[in-house]
């Protein structure tokens, strides 16, 4: 028994009769007549049976024709399901979004593609950057943003933009007149950072060691906004994206240069290595990597960690 004697069965039943059916299905009658022979053959039941010119159709008949229907659109779904898949009318990709690139950088680039390819729903999944390596690591997501450095040999890596870190202070801080800043000038000061999760706290916390001594971390928050609020009332300084900043200005907030080589913010895409991709992630990394080319410094280089 195969689909095809199935669709020949149920266009007999549903024409009553083998003339019509054959019309329909694009056979000939004996074609039909051929299948239904073979098919009751490898049931061993009797299926249908004549009565004058009308065919009629067994108990056997009736029971396997409403099991057939079911069979016969469960399998044209299966086709429907790979088409629409590697058509890219359907999909879902899993990301993984750090807060502040998931509200200044993310939007925009997912706008285009949601165009081109309105079938392909998402799923966010926002953690810190470290927590978003862990979990592409794992394969519990399909691609994460993330900040450099990154796992080395975990991860295939696309660029995707570039900033700076800086420093931010409240306009009645004495360091808010500032050009730009050394860390060996922040050894007295009390720091407001994000998590630990985050990749920017592991910077700032490298940048003060190498400048020889351990930053005094007031508070930490998972929530970049209210490192904010709590810096524009002087309770202390902070670190982070300016490109933040630039999309909301705070007017008590001033932004001040840092002269370390932890103040590059390197956002880039990761994909674990080695591991199958659906035709919708494989067509998000096309398209992330054509938007890298045009928005990303030409001599991008992220840094690596050691696996942990």
């Amino acid at each position: 028994m195969d689909i095809k004697q199935l669709r020949y069965f149920v266009g007999i039943v549903e024409a009553n009769g083998f003339s019509e059916a054959a019309k329909k299905l694009y056979v000939s009658q004996p074609t039909l007549s051929k299948a239904m022979k073979h098919l009751e053959e490898n049931l061993g039941v009797q299926l249908i049976y004549m009565s004058g010119k009308k065919v009629q159709i067994t108990d056997c008949g009736r029971q396997l024709y409403a099991m057939a229907k079911g069979v016969i659109e469960q399998h044209d779904s299966i086709f429907r399901a790979m088409h629409d898949l590697t058509s890219l009318q359907k999909g879902v990709i899993r990301v993984g979004i750090p807060p502040i690139i998931g509200t200044c950088v993310f939007p925009s680039l997912i706008a285009g593609f949601i165009g081109l390819y309105p079938g392909i729903d998402f799923q966010i999944d926002q953690h810190g950057a470290k927590h978003i390596q862990l979990l592409v690591d794992k394969g519990e997501l399909d691609v994460g943003f993330t900040i450099c450095p990154v796992i080395t040999g975990a991860f295939d890596v696309v660029p995707v933009v570039e900033d700076k870190n800086v420093l931010v202070v409240s306009t009645q801080h004495q360091l808010a007149g500032c050009d730009s800043v050394r860390y060996e000038q922040l050894r007295n000061e009390k720091f407001v950072l994000l998590g630990e999760e985050y990749m920017l706290n592991s910077n700032i916390i490298n940048g003060c060691r190498e400048a020889g001594f351990e930053p005094r971390v007031l508070v930490e928050a998972s929530q970049w906004d209210f490192i904010v609020q709590l810096v524009k009332i002087n309770m202390g300084i902070s670190i982070i994206p300016r490109r933040i900043l630039d999309m909301y200005p705070e007017p008590s907030i001033a932004q001040v240069d840092i002269e370390h080589s932890s103040s590059l913010w390197r956002v880039v895409m990761i994909t674990k290595k080695n591991q199958y991709l659906s035709f919708a992630v494989q067509t998000f990394v096309t398209y992330m990597k054509e938007q890298a080319t045009s928005i990303f410094h030409p001599e991008f280089d992220c840094e690596i960690i050691l696996n942990p």
